[in-house]
């Protein structure tokens, strides 16, 4: 379905679509392309975007945001799509929204990678069952996409929880996670410069939570290993997907 494992899919009206598959894994095959996508919010989709996505076959929609998020911007949603389900999680640096609001008005002058991974932790643990019920209904209804509103915070975490259940290499999954930087966080950095310099800010200081640092990724990995015994033992046995639940991945994915 790709190009190479990664490539953007182009779309008019989003930035960050990506098929998850052709990652390799530790048994020497690649994550299957066609099944699962993670993208940006969908509610600038233009018709031209909208029959594209009925050409790559998602019937299935995940939206990972908040309602305010989902109310402020709606999805648009294509022909095929029969099965679309919301699942709120976020805080911190996932609800970007809410720490623009606190930027501009002065409360904070500036936002590190520690920040943003501390906000990671904090998903994962407030969210466990909500990943594992996002999992699980992609498991059940592939072809799906998963998505929040820049599909770096919440949509890269349920890609890292993913791809380390099929042995995607951490590397490899931390280079599927910069991926965002290229494909979005630097339009949107260069888009807002000049907003928080009106406000007198600097916008290289919020770096790390318009984009998608690998340190703060680093830091998830760390508590996962450190606290649940790895990103798939924290699937298996805190977010509830159970044994079958991990072999259900590893049999639709790779």
């Amino acid at each position: 379905m790709t190009e190479a494992p990664g490539a953007l899919i182009q779309m008019d009206g989003s930035l960050n679509l990506r098929d998850l598959g052709g990652w390799p894994t530790a048994s020497g095959g690649s994550i299957r392309s066609g099944v699962l996508f993670r993208s940006d919010r969908l509610s600038d989709l233009t018709e031209a975007d909208l029959s594209r996505h009925d050409d790559l076959g998602i019937r299935t929609v995940i939206d990972l945001r908040y309602e305010s998020e989902v109310a402020e911007h709606p999805s648009r949603l294509w022909s095929v799509v029969d099965n679309h389900v919301e699942i709120p999680m976020g805080g911190g640096a996932a609800d970007q929204k809410s720490f623009l609001d606190r930027a501009f008005s002065g409360e904070m002058d500036g936002i590190d990678a520690t920040w943003v991974g501390e906000a990671y932790i904090e998903m994962l643990t407030e969210h466990a069952s909500d990943f594992g019920r996002a999992v699980s209904t992609a498991i059940d209804a592939a072809p799906a996409l998963f998505h929040c509103t820049a599909g770096k915070d919440r949509t890269g975490l349920f890609a890292m929880l993913v791809l380390s259940a099929c042995d995607v290499s951490r590397d490899d999954i931390l280079r599927d996670f910069d991926l965002s930087n290229e494909y979005r966080a630097e339009k949107r950095i260069a888009a807002l410069a000049p907003t928080f310099a009106e406000k007198g800010l600097d916008v290289e200081n919020f770096r790390a939570a318009l984009g998608a640092p690998r340190p703060s990724m680093e830091m998830a990995f760390d508590f996962l290993d450190a606290e649940h015994g790895g990103p798939v033992n924290y699937l298996q046995s805190v977010a509830g997907l159970g044994e079958d639940g991990i072999a259900a991945i590893r049999v639709l994915l790779a």
